[in-house]
């Protein structure tokens, strides 16, 4: 699952952002679509039930849920993301980045949110779910209707710890995505 992510970038598929080390859902981002690319809301739900606010969406059953039956394909832009892994009634929060900056994603015009998947091996000890990756070379096919959500960018992640600061979406600066020391 993918709940807090990263933009470092300045300027995003040729829209100025600011960038932001801890987007929380309902901010604002920079979306891909088949025509354009715009900023929208990170929150989705369908025409009929409007406060229903979801952020992802299991890829598995995209196809399958009334409430993604009328959604278009987009891209979300990140430079990573925050996973929490559960141990000892703590949650310790994970850093996460790969070469690939896009998430696959749906969207309607009450906004956009993340499709996940299950996680790889590499990182399902942290969490079950993450977000589908896509290669630069994908984005277009993707948005076109093509089935890419095991694309080899899925495998290609790295992580590390990261402060507890980040449980707060009040701080957003750099230093969130430093690395910490484990003990």
């Amino acid at each position: 699952m993918c709940g807090r992510f990263v933009i470092s970038s300045e300027n995003v598929f040729g829209l100025e952002y600011k960038a932001s080390f801890n987007i929380v859902p309902s901010q604002m981002v920079p979306v891909k679509t088949i025509n354009d690319a715009k900023l929208m809301k990170w929150t989705y739900a369908p025409l009929w039930k409007k406060d229903m606010n979801l952020i992802n969406c299991r890829s598995e059953t995209m196809n399958e849920k009334p409430s993604f039956k009328n959604a278009k394909r987009c891209v979300i832009f990140h430079n990573g993301w925050y996973e929490w892994q559960r141990k000892d009634k703590q949650k310790i929060p994970f850093y996460h980045h790969c070469p690939s900056n896009s998430f696959a994603g749906l969207y309607n015009e009450i906004g956009c949110l993340i499709l996940t998947r299950t996680s790889t091996d590499k990182i399902n000890h942290i969490h079950y779910r993450q977000p589908v990756l896509l290669e630069d070379f994908e984005i277009y096919s993707y948005l076109q209707g093509e089935n890419l959500l095991n694309s080899k960018a899925n495998y290609d992640i790295n992580f590390y710890r990261v402060s507890n600061e980040v449980n707060s979406p009040k701080n957003n600066n750099a230093n969130l995505i430093t690395m910490v020391e484990t003990k």
